[in-house]
């Protein structure tokens, strides 16, 4: 194991079969300097293959203590049936598998700042903007899914004036259909993807179509936000404290490209 003996953390995303980028590898470069155990990441649906990373780490002898991230944005099968058994395949039964990006502790008030910054910027007053959350979703979708849901409703408790929408990628509720799910004169989009694949730079801009006579704001993707990884660091953090009798683990306040980034270092 790497220094301190620290767990490996492993960043899972999903991938894509074009030229999506490599979010999930992007997340890991900027957690792997504030983390003192080894960063390694893969993907579901291409390449690195978790799979294959799973039995690289073993290889390597850095998988005796392993917590994996799920850069996921919903509650899927993806990450509570086929991820835990890629584990179980691996021989790697004892794995922590850290919430996915939509349930960590401070995501709904990440959104909601992001949220509200877009629309001081613009100047808009909230009680005139619509924000839609946009998931990838699924095509059997008729709606929403229920977490999203609840990111939804949390996200209004921070924006309370704020009109909160859904509009999938893929089902129903449609983002094509932002115009009748709204009822604001302004949008704020959020893409809820890992990165800035073909979904987040092609897909969304079309879906949308807006036309020069309309207020619309459209967010990076959220895998791509400077703040998603403190709030991965501390999570994993608070595992290594309370399952590995570390409690002289800490989080120390570094500053990296104007943003504030959490480290984890045992003192």
């Amino acid at each position: 194991m790497a220094e301190f003996d620290m767990p490996t953390l492993m960043i899972v995303s999903h991938g894509n079969s074009g030229n999506g980028g490599d979010p999930a590898g992007t997340l890991a470069e900027a957690v792997r300097d504030h983390w003192s155990g080894f960063v390694h990441h893969g993907y579901m649906r291409s390449q690195p293959s978790v799979a294959d990373q799973l039995a690289k780490l073993k290889r390597n002898h850095d998988a005796s203590e392993l917590i994996v991230f799920p850069l996921f944005f919903s509650e899927g099968y993806l990450v509570f049936q086929e991820l835990p058994r890629n584990l179980r395949d691996a021989g790697l039964d004892r794995a922590v598998i850290l919430p996915p990006a939509i349930n960590l502790p401070g995501f709904a008030e990440m959104v909601s700042r992001h949220v509200n910054s877009a629309m001081v910027r613009r100047g808009w007053d909230c009680s005139e903007t619509s924000v839609f959350l946009v998931p990838h979703g699924l095509k059997t979708l008729t709606k929403a899914l229920p977490e999203t849901v609840r990111l939804a409703n949390e996200v209004g408790q921070f924006c309370p004036d704020a009109e909160i929408c859904i509009g999938n990628i893929e089902g129903n509720p449609s983002i094509r259909d932002w115009r009748k799910i709204g009822s604001r004169k302004r949008a704020v989009i959020v893409p809820m993807l890992a990165g800035g694949g073909t979904h987040a730079t092609t897909d969304l801009p079309e879906m949308i179509a807006g036309q020069p006579d309309e207020a619309i704001e459209i967010l990076d993707p959220i895998g791509e936000w400077a703040e998603l990884p403190d709030l991965i660091l501390k999570e994993a953090a608070k595992y290594v404290r309370s399952e590995m009798g570390r409690p002289n683990l800490r989080l120390s306040a570094n500053a990296k490209d104007g943003h504030a980034a959490s480290s984890a270092a045992i003192v």
